[in-house]
């Protein structure tokens, strides 16, 4: 493809999942819960309540904005995603490092823990998306060499030298938020793009799915609640270093 392109490609044919509040995950959160930056604070939310660092645009009114659906192929991501929040910071693990004691440390006790509040007040959602919808893939070469070309200016206003896959999976929200603007404002002449593939910056074998809300089109199947012997969540917990969820 035509390095001056976004690469796109098709929906995925199996089945993706969502962890959110019940009781349909699907649906987006309510602009009401948005912080004073008119985001979520996730890493592909629509900046477009803030003022735009290139200049591309005005502030866009609530009525032309986007909300994001984050989905990924396997439940085990779609949990890890969602508890990673939940580990230990570093600092902490830095002081368990420096304790000196004759008896070897029990690293269970650093571990985080899932707690079961958590577990109660969301859903694990499935499900299929329609096949003709278009995603930019953000692990390609062509889409990072567009977008380094086309969002350099915020790139560097926002304090970054490149933009490579080390910065789309970083925490550089600025950046990335307005990537995901650029993408839903971007047409090759195909039509408009639902959404975003990515890979997961806590596990590179976590495929994950940014959806625009106004975009989506899917066959919803069944949602359930989490338990703590779900064997997804208790692989996602392995993965992350955090104790087995607490039963109560």
């Amino acid at each position: 493809m035509d390095s001056q392109h976004l690469d796109t490609g098709d929906a995925p044919l199996h089945p993706v999942y969502r962890v959110a509040y019940g009781p349909d995950p699907f649906v987006p959160r309510d602009w009401a819960a948005a912080g004073d930056d008119g985001t979520f604070g996730n890493r592909f939310d629509d900046p477009g309540g803030m003022t735009d660092l290139s200049e591309r645009r005005s502030i866009v009114p609530t009525a032309s904005r986007f909300r994001m659906i984050y989905c990924a192929s396997t439940a085990t991501g779609a949990y890890g995603e969602t508890i990673a929040r939940f580990r230990p910071s570093l600092r902490l693990l830095a002081m368990a490092q420096q304790i000196d004691d004759d008896e070897p440390i029990d690293a269970s006790l650093f571990a985080g823990v899932i707690p079961a509040d958590w577990r109660h007040r969301r859903r694990l959602g499935m499900t299929t998306l329609d096949p003709q919808l278009r995603f930019v893939d953000l692990t390609a070469a062509d889409s990072m060499t567009h977008l380094r070309k086309t969002l350099a200016q915020v790139a560097t206003q926002v304090g970054l030298d490149d933009i490579d896959l080390s910065v789309i999976t970083s925490r550089h929200r600025r950046l990335t938020q307005e990537i995901a603007r650029y993408i839903y404002e971007y047409n090759d002449g195909r039509g408009a793009c639902a959404g975003i593939r990515y890979l997961s910056r806590l596990n590179p074998e976590w495929e994950c799915w940014a959806i625009f809300d106004t975009r989506m089109r899917h066959t919803r199947g069944p949602s359930r609640l989490i338990f703590p012997g779900d064997p997804d969540l208790l692989a996602a917990a392995v993965a992350l270093g955090l104790k087995p969820p607490v039963s109560f």
